[in-house]
């Protein structure tokens, strides 16, 4: 997801349905820029090597934003739509060719791929990404993966696994009595601001793709089971 303001100019994108190493190219309808969707780049027209800035995203099911976030609010969809959108309509694509999905963490200029089958057996990773200490956390379930900044009252904080439910991962620290939700950071001791780790800017990423647009930008391995 991208902010699509550049500079002082907020921009309207349209989709003609072009592709560039099998991402989507976008335009901007006022100056026809054409904008890379994978990466959020300029290639041609007066932006040409700007770059849009991301917001951090959770990509998970309905149903579990839901128990996380009663309170949301849902853009409707026209009723004739509705079918259409119970399903994935590349989930059969995706399976013929084995395609396999990562979270993308993007720390200032930085960023690193995670892809979710090595989160399986090690849901909760602690890492650095642009030399900034990053946690990530997997839901297996629902294939749910967000990352956060492992950092509390300006200290960084080291968090284990502590149970991983039908709708959240938990976690808790070494001689804490708060269990932090893995999904969207909050403490659940008594919901103090100070103890909501920030979520970092992420997106989930085709890992074959990922080389094509961010090259030389490394993918995490777990370690191998002792």
């Amino acid at each position: 997801m991208y902010v699509r303001k550049v500079g002082a100019r907020v921009l309207d994108f349209g989709h003609r349905g072009w592709l560039l190493d099998e991402s989507f190219i976008f335009y901007d309808r006022k100056y026809d820029s054409l904008w890379v969707q994978a990466t959020g780049l300029c290639i041609s027209g007066k932006f040409q090597g700007e770059r849009l800035a991301t917001v951090p995203v959770t990509h998970t099911t309905w149903g579990q934003w839901r128990s996380l976030h009663p309170t949301t609010l849902v853009l409707a969809k026209p009723k004739n739509l509705v079918d259409r959108y119970r399903r994935d309509a590349y989930g059969p694509y995706y399976e013929r060719r084995g395609t396999r999905f990562g979270l993308a963490v993007f720390v200032g200029n930085q960023q690193k791929l995670y892809p979710l089958d090595q989160l399986h057996a090690n849901p909760v990773v602690h890492d650095q990404v642009g030399g900034e200490p990053v946690l990530v956390v997997y839901h297996a379930p629902t294939q749910t993966a967000v990352g956060l900044r492992p950092i509390v009252a300006g200290k960084p904080i080291s968090l284990e696994l502590a149970e991983v439910t039908a709708d959240d991962v938990l976690l808790r620290a070494p001689g804490r009595e708060a269990i932090w939700s893995g999904l969207t950071g909050r403490s659940r001791a008594d919901g103090a601001a100070a103890d909501r780790l920030a979520q970092l800017r992420t997106t989930q990423f085709v890992v074959a793709n990922w080389p094509r647009h961010f090259p030389g930008s490394p993918i995490y391995t777990a370690p191998a089971a002792e």
